[in-house]
């Protein structure tokens, strides 16, 4: 999407962090960024900043968990124009603990934010977006733990996990319409996710040790990349229609020893005498042409 000039772009989590910051940077390539955030008053206070800027931007209250908040801020949006950029950017951690200890009502709610919200999202927008015929842009974030998967959070690896999922399927599906796709895999980010976690977070607050991994954590990002250089990185891949965004190649040897073990896991068949998939007819029956991978390229 070579040209951004006055494209109006629709950014989740958008007061702060990664999204404010990429808005600002879609706003500088003359972009219209609409920025939803769950705090009202700190996106039209960012919105502000921008207009302030130069920008034509303006901030809206959208809880991005609740599908019923989604068709009024779609409203909202269709009167300040036509989204053609959508970034689904909104996240938050998981909590802390044992797998098995996990409370039920924050794995749901860490799942809503992080993986059901692009759904609720395309439902909104994606749809004219493809109908308009001229060339858009779907962006979603998820993180490096969706490739590199820390000894942190199960909820938070396995929601970004399905985000990248999500991308990838997304991906296949958008390969013959003129909306492009990225998906952001930012490594640690000086963002106020912990303290944004905790506040919104259902249920008792996290105690003892749990408290203190979150405290932890809040040290660990503080000194993490900036939002700006990440907000600026997430532009230039909207215009160059990059999928993969990877903002800290630090990872990639993690990545690389990753891959490496399931490739080599890949040994003989399970049955010598079965012919093999028909992976061409899988992607027929499902009404496509091709997969969207590199291999097909």
């Amino acid at each position: 999407m070579k040209d951004l000039k006055d494209k109006t772009a629709f950014v989740t989590g958008g007061a702060s962090g990664i999204g404010l910051e990429t808005a600002r940077a879609l706003a500088r390539r003359g972009a219209r960024p609409i920025l939803a955030d769950i705090d009202g008053s700190a996106a039209e206070a960012a919105a502000a900043e921008l207009r302030a800027e130069g920008a034509d931007a303006m901030g809206l209250s959208l809880n991005v968990a609740e599908e019923a908040e989604w068709a009024r801020a779609g409203e909202a949006a269709a009167r300040f124009g036509q989204v053609r950029i959508l970034f689904s950017n909104a996240g938050v951690g998981g909590g802390s603990g044992a797998f098995e200890t996990y409370d039920t009502e924050v794995w749901r709610w860490a799942y809503a934010v992080n993986a059901h919200a692009h759904l609720y999202a395309c439902r909104t927008f994606l749809g004219a977006m493809k109908a308009a015929g001229e060339p858009a842009h779907l962006a979603i974030t998820a993180s490096m733990v969706a490739i590199v998967p820390p000894p942190i959070s199960v909820a938070y690896i396995s929601s970004k996990f399905a985000t990248l999922g999500i991308a990838m399927a997304l991906r296949n599906e958008l390969a013959d319409t003129q909306v492009g796709i990225s998906v952001l895999c930012p490594g640690m980010s000086a963002t106020n996710i912990v303290a944004t976690t905790a506040k919104l977070r259902p249920g008792a607050g996290e105690q003892g040790a749990a408290a203190q991994t979150a405290q932890n954590m809040s040290g660990v990002l503080a000194s993490g990349m900036s939002p700006g250089r990440i907000g600026e990185r997430m532009a230039r891949a909207i215009e160059a229609g990059e999928f993969f965004v990877f903002t800290h190649p630090e990872w990639r040897p993690m990545a690389e020893a990753g891959f490496a073990e399931m490739l080599a896991a890949f040994g003989e068949s399970a049955d010598p005498a079965y012919p093999g998939d028909d992976i061409a007819g899988l992607v027929a029956a499902n009404g496509a042409r091709r997969m969207n991978v590199a291999v097909n390229r």
